[in-house]
């Protein structure tokens, strides 16, 4: 039995321990790369969980922020943890329960002795890694995301899969004169496009400040995520970009990550873009499409609806909460609360709500 403790200085392990799993565990989530992104946001520090046991592997990557910097009084130094923004959770070689047993053993020791006291977890829809931590977290089902099965003839996804309204809206943007322009190395001007694009439908949306990435992480995304992102344009027939998306592809997984489109565009365009990704995705091998799921977890959220008309696979997305040291994270949430009475109910069911 062997455990160690990786950071972003240690990438190239880091990512050779990733090539180990099975290929239907990998993602670009996991990534070294991908964490970068994150630390250098100044979302916390990188570091990856490794656990071997015989010929079994575990990973888990994650960012550690410590909580005295919030201005509680502590007799000692905390920390918390999370995955970065997307999808995260354990990875495994096995889901034998002895295996899962004694890699949550050695993670609780290392979580005892770096006084982490509470861990978030957004698990993967497509590899259903809630599963690894059902006995030692609580897994809670947050909403549906869509997929696409793109290991079916195009002609059979677009007849039996596609709903008529969105086959009928894609036809529409393609007399309208919409082409996709697809870019893996775009210059710094569709970056700052992309940038104003993606803020507008922030805006239009409602979506908190924390959403509105800045220049920094939009031009790292193309530096560290290198041949597995892809930025796509929509241009109208005057050559105008109306709509921007960033998709992300790793192995066998191409993902819908963020997207935005500007005040001329036809409500066409997003259907002609994701139409566009499912052609492109096919091209480049990949198996699964994720769409994602809505902006709430309401059933009729208007989102969700939208991607649903490209699919009828539905896949739950779970998050996972866990305190671990149950005394000193309610001495912080008592704490927070005294401080901020008037947030206690908008985050009451969220587990790092001191943190807002």
């Amino acid at each position: 039995m062997y455990f160690r403790i990786l950071d972003l200085s240690n990438s190239e392990i880091w990512g050779n321990y990733l090539i180990r799993l099975p290929n239907k565990q990998q993602d670009i989530y996991y990534t070294p790369g991908y964490y970068q992104l994150y630390e250098d946001l100044g979302d916390g520090k990188a570091l990856c969980f490794l656990f071997e046991k015989d010929e079994n592997l575990a990973l888990y990557p994650f960012l550690i922020n410590p909580i005295n910097n919030l201005n509680f009084e502590l007799n000692n130094t905390y920390f918390d943890i999370q995955g970065a923004y997307g999808y995260n959770g354990v990875l495994s070689s096995s889901n034998d329960p002895a295996f899962i047993s004694d890699f949550y053993n050695s993670f609780n020791s290392f979580c005892i002795q770096e006084n982490i006291i509470a861990e978030f977890t957004r698990f993967h829809p497509i590899l259903q890694n809630e599963l690894f931590s059902l006995n030692d977290m609580s897994t809670i089902r947050d909403r549906e995301t869509v997929m696409i099965d793109l290991k079916k003839p195009y002609a059979d996804i677009w007849d039996d899969d596609y709903s008529s309204k969105n086959r009928n809206m894609i036809r529409k943007a393609i007399r309208l004169g919409y082409i996709c322009q697809i870019e893996t190395s775009p210059g710094k001007d569709h970056i700052d496009q992309f940038i104003s694009t993606y803020h507008y439908s922030m805006r239009q949306a409602g979506a908190e400040p924390y959403y509105y990435f800045n220049k920094d992480f939009f031009n790292n995304m193309f530096k560290y995520l290198k041949d597995k992102i892809y930025l796509f344009n929509i241009l109208n027939q005057t050559g105008e970009i109306i709509c921007s998306s960033i998709f992300l592809h790793y192995n066998d997984y191409f993902h819908y990550h963020l997207s935005g489109r500007n005040e001329n565009a036809d409500n066409a365009v997003n259907n002609f873009l994701l139409d566009s990704a499912v052609k492109f995705a096919q091209e480049m091998g990949a198996k699964l499409f994720h769409l994602g799921g809505g902006r709430s977890n309401a059933e009729d959220d208007s989102l969700l609806k939208f991607k649903r008309n490209f699919s009828r696979i539905a896949i739950p997305f779970y998050i996972g909460k866990r305190v671990l040291n149950e005394k000193v994270y309610n001495e912080v949430v008592r704490q927070w609360e005294n401080k901020f009475p008037e947030k206690v109910e908008q985050y009451r069911n969220m587990l790092l709500k001191y943190r807002f």
